[in-house]
């Protein structure tokens, strides 16, 4: 008997219930708002109003998300092609370990520095040039069901209500 692989049933179970669409774009604009918050206005704005404004820019994804489907399209892109550069960044480092160059030897003058970010910085351009422009033939999306949305959204909010609690 041959065994079936369950991932891709596993994948388009996630993908009706809504997690690529609402779910992780939540999450991902709740983290980063959270994160640079934090870095910028620690002092300035208690812990409580941070996480609060997070996770209200987390909602209003969750809203541009419905309106626009295409942003799944967009994340599963750029983060593909991130993961392709980035395993080819990291085969061309044990390729110059392997004949005695350590990464660090080039960046040891300043125009090698800026040469490197203007690299870095085109590989990203790049990146995002594709993934945007993949994203404009959109997606089709099963809908949810009430029951199924608000049990994502008593989830969602027990997640973020767990998150404001946590300490440091």
């Amino acid at each position: 008997m041959a065994l079936m692989n369950p991932f891709p049933a596993m994948i388009l179970g996630l993908e009706k219930i809504g997690v690529f669409l609402y779910l992780f774009p939540f999450l991902l604009t709740l983290a980063v708002t959270y994160g640079v918050l934090s870095y910028s206005l620690e002092k300035q704005l208690e812990r409580s109003a941070r996480a609060l404004i997070s996770i209200v820019m987390g909602f209003f994804v969750m809203l541009f998300s419905m309106w626009n489907p295409g942003i799944v399209v967009f994340f599963a892109n750029a983060f593909g092609f991130t993961l392709i550069v980035g395993s080819g960044l990291l085969v061309i480092i044990i390729l110059l370990g392997l004949i005695g160059i350590k990464p660090e030897d080039l960046t040891k003058n300043e125009k090698s520095k800026w040469i490197l970010t203007g690299a870095i910085i085109l590989i990203g351009v790049i990146i995002f040039a594709v993934s945007a422009g993949s994203a404009i033939f959109g997606t089709n999306f099963l809908e949810s069901t009430e029951i199924l949305t608000i049990a994502m959204l008593l989830a969602i909010l027990g997640f973020s209500a767990w998150f404001i609690t946590q300490s440091k």
